[in-house]
């Protein structure tokens, strides 16, 4: 549980980036998420050509990384970076900034809320318990910025899909499959 919450902690420096992005436009978050995706991708790359990287890297991050990004898989921070950077270029800019509160806050709470008292678990080790604190989460987040109807209907995808045993990191699909959703909804239903 300590490592979860070592985890989930660095999950919520991530609240940066809505935050500024509150505050500023998409120019400048799209320039400030290309070169943090630039430098992330240079630091994977390094892991996988360079040894003596790989091992400092190791050295620094080892409690903070998850077995399969021990063997050498992109980090959850990578993904993390790249799915705000795709949010924020592909989504208005209200529903990144939801997309973005859910892979942050919607994920911690699913990982906290299921290890500590999920007793009923679901898929694998995913509890109804995380479930339901990732959806509660997303859905109160989503009240502050867009329409209720779309809101809570991302908050339901993002929960599915953090929920399901999807192959690719939940930091890159729970955010872009539920924007998506929001999006086409926002886009082509009369709300």
């Amino acid at each position: 549980m300590i490592a979860e919450l070592q985890r989930k902690s660095t999950h919520l420096a991530g609240l940066i980036f809505p935050i500024i992005y509150i505050f500023s436009n998409k120019t400048v978050m799209l320039l400030i998420l290309v070169s943090l995706a630039c430098i992330a991708l240079l630091i994977e790359l390094g892991k996988f050509l360079l040894p003596p990287f790989r091992k400092l890297f190791l050295k620094l991050f080892k409690p903070l990384l998850r077995p399969h990004e021990q063997k050498g898989a992109l980090t959850g921070a990578t993904f993390y970076i790249i799915s705000t950077l795709l949010c924020i270029f592909l989504f208005d800019k209200s529903i990144a900034i939801v997309c973005i509160f859910f892979i942050v806050l919607g994920d911690a709470a699913a990982a906290l809320i299921g290890r500590k008292w999920g007793k009923i678990k679901l898929i694998g080790n995913k509890s109804l318990e995380g479930s339901a604190a990732c959806f509660g989460i997303c859905a109160i987040t989503t009240l502050f910025w867009i329409n209720p109807i779309v809101g809570l209907t991302g908050a339901f995808v993002a929960t599915l899909v953090e929920l399901l045993p999807i192959p690719i990191d939940d930091n890159l699909t729970m955010p872009l499959i539920a924007g998506a959703v929001m999006q086409l909804m926002v886009m082509y239903l009369p709300l």
